[in-house]
């Protein structure tokens, strides 16, 4: 179970937030995914009083000190009732599909997932009222920079208007929406299907992991500096309608990052390049850090190489287990 460093608390503390968790009502959808699960650690860890929300029962470790509730938001009623017995102070919606594939049959899975059931969860916080919800945006949507810019997947389709929705929630109906946009995330408790795991857990059981071409160009942020950029958009006030890059502002290729991992484990196998075709229309993401840093303060506490390090650890340990 993750929760944040000396090191992240005491920047808390030089911002004067490090105890304005405690006592709240803190609910965190998607409590069961990758980054929900860190997150409600550290808001444990933090002193909030968390109330998880998934549409599976996995037990992460920590389930007799969340209020759990399987709740699945595609149901506007069911959404509407639990969101009325919570009424939470801050949320943080991380629920939806993460499937970046380019495929007609996403299409409505992701709206349902994405869109809809994030419009039914603000349908009924604008009745309840609260202090602040983060919406987790994502960095497949379009670069509003890049002429000629658009969604390259379903999935980057429905959390483009995933953003659009929630500005339009805080302009118009004045609900305090600020959307999160992560970065590449990576670390432990990552599912295997993501790039670097999948290469950590191959290398390590000296199967040769099978990769695109590696050109493409991502900021890859670690997941205890992710987790501390969404409690800062959770907690800094002023911010209300904006929207928070959350990486660590350096590009890096997937080819460079995969050859990164595979000096750092003792194995004779070594990634095919190329044996997986690339994704259509992709162009370098990279986080607008200092834009981030001005808003909420954050400044990333771990290097790529640090990060990786860490996390090869644990899938190593992991598989040792097995």
């Amino acid at each position: 179970m993750s929760q944040l460093n000396e090191i992240q608390k005491e920047h808390l503390n030089e911002l004067g937030l490090l105890n304005s968790l405690v006592g709240k009502r803190v609910l965190v959808t998607g409590a069961t995914g990758f980054i929900g699960h860190h997150l409600c650690a550290a808001l444990i860890d933090l002193g909030a009083n968390v109330s998880a929300l998934s549409r599976s029962t996995r037990d992460d470790g920590f389930i007799n000190q969340v209020s759990f509730q399987r709740v699945d938001l595609r149901n506007q009623k069911s959404t509407e009732i639990t969101i009325r017995n919570i009424h939470p102070d801050i949320i943080f919606h991380l629920a939806g599909l993460v499937d970046t594939k380019q495929q007609l049959n996403l299409v409505i899975p992701t709206f349902k997932n994405n869109l809809a059931g994030s419009i039914h969860l603000f349908l009924a916080l604008a009745q309840t009222g609260c202090e602040r919800i983060v919406v987790a945006g994502s960095s497949e949507e379009p670069d509003v920079s890049r002429f000629g810019s658009s969604p390259n997947s379903p999935y980057s389709a429905a959390k483009d208007a995933l953003t659009s929705y929630a500005r339009m929630f805080e302009k118009v109906f004045s609900l305090p929406v600020v959307v999160a946009r992560p970065y590449m995330t990576y670390g432990p408790h990552q599912r295997t299907q993501k790039i670097i795991p999948y290469t950590i857990t191959s290398l390590l059981k000296t199967i040769a992991p099978h990769i695109s071409s590696g050109r493409r160009i991502c900021d890859l942020i670690y997941i205890q500096d992710l987790i501390m950029g969404l409690i800062l958009t959770g907690l800094k006030p002023g911010i209300k309608g904006a929207v928070v890059d959350l990486g660590t502002g350096i590009g890096t290729t997937l080819h460079d990052t995969v050859m990164l991992i595979k000096e750092r484990i003792d194995t004779p196998v070594s990634p095919i390049f190329g044996a997986l075709p690339d994704r259509l229309y992709e162009y370098p993401q990279v986080a607008d850090i200092a834009t981030t840093t001005d808003l909420i303060g954050f400044r990333p506490a771990w290097s790529l190489n640090q990060g990786l390090e860490s996390t090869i650890a644990w899938y190593r340990s992991q598989i040792q287990e097995q």
